[in-house]
Order: structure tokens, then sequence, then C-alpha cells
């Protein structure tokens, strides 16, 4: 028996061998890249190796089904409906008739081994392989079927433990997985995909949450940029440029309501000389102007109009007022 492992440096070793011998399978160096995989993916081993031909490293796991035990329990399923078709005498004769009781292990058999799951870097791929069916001719055989459920798509993961008897009397053995998505439910609670008869459900089940949480960092990390000490920079950058900006606009408000006061004020300054000789009221607002003009140029010198001190004195000589 061949069995597969995931390591960097996987090989298939037979089991009849030693444990350093290494057969035919072997696969060389990095056939798996899983270092960078969930640790939940690495150290898995295998038997079915109907997955070879599959590009190698789209492969994160293969995993076992117990094919004896669900051959035992289908066939005597089997055998249990067909006892009971002696209560319905012509189905019970059109199925001798069929030879099914000759055919019935064959199609159990059959129908079991052509089952495969693996899980892959997109998500969970199922597949029944071509198969014979009734009597094993060619013109009865049915075609290979496959289902990939991508991870991003699985809403439930759970395990369905066996319990009870079917037809009364046969125990339940068999494990079922059961894969939901979006879509499924609704009427019968229908499942995306139902797996039964693993070796391994609770592994199968912990790499698939664990996988399903590696593909959405992973995709979180495309969309996003990591926040870093230079994107950090970059950003404080981009902020002090926009305040500068800001505090420049502001300072053009500033200087341009200077040369606005600055304008009335000579206006009121000219008006004031022109009527000097008219009373005290004259001098009292001469006096009032003459505060006003001290003012705006104390102003117009500390105000810059672009934030920056170097533009102080350019602005500061545009404003005086004369």
């Amino acid at each position: 028996m061949t069995k597969y492992t995931t390591l960097a440096t996987a090989t298939a070793v037979s089991a009849s061998s030693s444990p350093g011998e290494i057969n035919r399978y072997s696969i060389s160096d990095g056939h798996y890249s899983n270092s960078n995989l969930p640790v939940e993916a690495r150290n898995k081993s295998w038997n079915d190796d109907f997955f070879d031909l599959e590009e190698s490293s789209e492969i994160i796991a293969v995993f076992d089904f117990d094919y004896a035990t669900m051959e035992d329990f289908n066939t005597k399923v089997g055998v249990a409906s067909l006892a009971a078709f002696f209560l319905y005498p012509p189905v019970f004769g059109l199925a001798v008739l069929g030879c099914a009781p000759c055919f019935l292990r064959r199609n159990v058999e059959w129908s079991a081994r052509s089952q495969h799951v693996a899980l892959t870097r997109d998500g969970i791929r199922f597949v029944r392989d071509r198969r014979p069916t009734c009597w094993g001719l060619p013109c009865t055989d049915a075609g290979r079927s496959s289902k990939t459920v991508p991870y991003d798509k699985i809403t439930d993961c759970d395990i369905e433990e066996p319990a009870g008897n079917t037809c009364l009397c046969i125990a339940n053995v068999l494990t079922t997985v059961n894969i939901d998505t979006a879509s499924s439910g609704g009427p019968g609670n229908h499942k995306e995909l139902k797996i039964t008869g693993l070796t391994d459900p609770v592994g199968f089940k912990k790499l698939v949450w664990a996988m399903k949480r590696y593909c959405a960092a992973s995709s979180g990390g495309l969309g996003q940029q990591p926040v870093t000490a230079e994107s950090m920079h970059r950003d404080a950058g981009n902020s002090n440029g926009k305040a500068d900006q800001r505090s420049h606009q502001e300072g053009e408000s500033v200087a341009l309501l200077l040369r606005e006061i600055r304008d009335e004020l000579r206006e009121l300054r000219k008006s004031g000389k022109s009527a000097g000789g008219i009373g005290g009221g004259a001098a009292s607002a001469a006096a009032t102007v003459e505060a006003a003009t001290e003012m705006v140029d104390i102003l117009a010198t500390s105000t810059p109009a672009d934030g920056q001190g170097a533009d102080t004195d350019e602005h500061s000589s545009s404003l005086n007022i004369v």
C-alpha cells in the first residue's frame, strides 16, 4: 500500500518497506509547498493515489474513505431492502429477473470506490470517477462527475455522527460531513455537499475551517496594503502638505481682509485731514484712525500669507498703510 504525506520533502513510502526506503512513487522535493499553509495542513498522510495525475501544487491534502466499512454497511442495507420486497411480489420478481441479488455486492463496491475527496488551494474537490453499474456492461457505465466548493462560499461544515439503526436492524456506522453554502438549505434541508465514510472526518473539518481562515486572510492582504513605518511616514507627509496648503489659503484670506481695512482707513484718514479745522470732533476721529492704522500694521506684520516666516516681510510691506 502506498502512503503519501504533505511534508515539504514528501515521499510515497510503501507500507511494507522499511521507513527509509523510497519506492518508485517517490515525490521529489518541493512536490508540496505547504510551509506557508496552516498547521493543520502539514504532516497529513493518505493512501488514495487518485489525485496523482492532478497538478501537485494545487493539492493540499487527500482524505481516505473507509471503503471496507462502506461496502459492508451498504451491502447489508441492500440485502435488507431486497428482503422487504417480499411484501411486493411484482417488485421482488423484477429484481430477481434483473439479477439484482447477484450483482448487489459488486454495485456497492463500484459505487463506494469511485468516491475521492481532496482539499485543494481553491476549495473542497469531490470526485466520483467513472464506474460500472447494474451488470457491469460498458453500456451501463456511469460517467465521471466532480464538484468543487470554494472555501469563501462555505458557511458551515459540521459532522453528523452515526446513531440508531437503518432498516430497524442495521446499526449506522458511517460518519457524514455536511458542507453548507449560502445557496444550500431550503426545502428538505438541502446540503451543498455530503461526504459519508471518511476515515478522519474530524481532521477534514478542522482543515476545511483552517483553509477558509487562511484564504480569507490572504484575500484581505491582497486588497489592503500592510501598515508600515514607510506608509505612516508617507501619510504623515501628505497630512502636513494638506495642512500647509490650508494654512496658506487662510493666510491669503487674512491678507485680503487687511488690505480692505487698509483702504478703508486711508479713506477715513483723508477725510480727517480735510476736516482738520472743524472742532475737536475731527481731531478725535483722526486719533481713532491713527490707532486703527497702527493696529492693522501690527496684524499685517504678524500674519504671514502662507503660514511660513519667509514670506512675512513681503506681505507686511504690501500691507503697510501710508
